[in-house]
């Protein structure tokens, strides 16, 4: 098996990284090496502890950081060696910041304006159309000088972050000092699962944004999305159907992510669903469960009952891990009518997008494509404990390991540098 082009890349760059003699402190601990021009915001400091050479072969992630005394964790699998890149791959890489650290406590510090705070900016059709296309290249070819250019010229920096624990990523971030709410995003240069992450609400479905951080690293996924605006920051009304009280007031609002497709968020979903149209789409959600029976409630994205439907393999995989009395219910299973409840994600812009519904602002998707999973979650599986780790798990199970890279169950593969 050959590497692809953009997860070549990621190792070309921490050998280059590597060789710098000096260093700059990134956001919230990270540690950028040597960037060619230092992101708006940094400061300089000579780091605390030394830089380590990232020429590492990735782990296969385990549950065993999170087990509870008596739990067995996850067996290691073997390393497979993969062939070297070749110096063309490696040559658009000189010129990126590279950030050292750990990924999953330093997306936790992403930058989300806060609800009521005016800090979403709407962008134009032209840069949407634009960012998007910047965002696919980005995906197909790597971080060429073009590509970054271009994304620095709509106000995002593209970095690379090396992971402690072994792996690496690609950082398409905000930068300056003022955010138009536009988000965060993290491509995974060796995946190990066709499966990507968004968190639309991370900051107001409390825990969802460590918990898909979490999932990211732990399971090997492609990529995460992660809003850059509380779903309440602007008053202005989303036109696109669907309604919510979350706000204190009916209705949806243009800062909400999950419900107003003109915003950045959104077309960075629809380049990795060109670029990967049999990827699954995982929106994770928290819901208030309150005295009911459920612990969490699945969809494919529709109300549509399919009994082979990936939420219902979901929703019994989840049921499987889950400890307690709540179970998973499926907004597509027959036998769950009437328990579950009514947050099936009918009216999730990214879900319609991939199910193929005529307008994704305006109109429902009639049927499902399998590849758009609505996660919501009581309080207790977005927490630290055994449940969270069952969501974990589940997802696991459910999208199997058919990339090359590393991830929980899946095989490890040894990172290999640049000439």
């Amino acid at each position: 098996m050959s590497l692809s082009p953009l997860r070549a890349s990621l190792s070309c760059l921490l050998l280059l990284a590597a060789a710098c003699s000096n260093a700059v402190a990134g956001p919230s601990g990270a540690v950028a090496d040597s960037p060619a021009t230092s992101a708006p915001g940094n400061i300089t400091e000579t780091p605390t502890a030394p830089v380590e050479d990232v020429g590492q072969v990735p782990t296969t992630p385990t549950l065993t950081d999170t087990v509870t005394p008596g739990e067995t964790p996850t067996a290691e699998a073997p390393v497979v060696s993969t062939p070297a890149p070749s110096a063309s791959v490696c040559a658009p890489l000189s010129s990126l910041s590279s950030l050292t650290g750990n990924l999953t406590t330093w997306l936790q510090t992403a930058s989300i304006t806060a609800a009521n705070s005016g800090g979403f900016k709407e962008p134009g059709g032209t840069e949407l159309a634009a960012f998007e296309g910047a965002f696919r290249t980005l995906l197909t070819e790597g971080p060429t000088a073009q590509v970054v250019q271009d994304l620095t010229g709509m106000g995002y920096g593209v970095s690379t972050f090396r992971n402690d624990s072994g792996g690496g990523w690609l950082v398409v971030r905000e930068q300056g000092l003022l955010s138009r709410g536009g988000g965060t995003f993290i491509i995974n240069l060796f995946p190990a699962r066709n499966l990507w992450l968004e968190a639309p609400h991370a900051d107001s479905d409390e825990g969802t944004l460590r918990q898909t951080a979490t999932q990211l690293v732990t399971l090997g996924a492609r990529a995460l999305l992660i809003t850059g605006s509380n779903r309440c920051a602007v008053t202005t009304a989303s036109p696109c159907s669907g309604t919510t009280s979350v706000c204190g007031t009916k209705g949806l609002r243009i800062s909400d992510a999950a419900h107003y497709g003109n915003n950045f968020f959104t077309a960075a979903h629809r380049a990795l669903r060109d670029t990967y149209p049999d990827a699954i789409a995982a929106s994770i959600h928290g819901m208030d469960a309150g005295d009911g029976p459920e612990a969490a409630v699945v969809s494919d994205g529709t109300s549509v009952l399919r009994p082979e439907s990936l939420s219902n393999r979901l929703r019994d995989a989840l049921n499987t891990h889950l400890v307690g009395t709540k179970k998973a219910f499926s907004c597509n299973s027959a036998e769950d009518s009437g328990q579950h409840r009514d947050l099936c994600g009918t009216s999730n812009v990214q879900g319609r997008i991939d199910n193929g519904a005529a307008d994704a602002c305006y109109t429902e998707a009639a049927a499902a494509t399998d590849r758009f999973i609505h996660l919501e979650q009581s309080a207790t599986l977005r927490g630290t404990g055994a449940s969270s780790k069952a969501v974990l798990q589940a997802l696991a199970d459910t999208v199997p390991c058919t990339l090359a890279g590393s991830g929980l169950g899946c095989q490890a593969v040894a990172a290999t540098d640049c000439p």
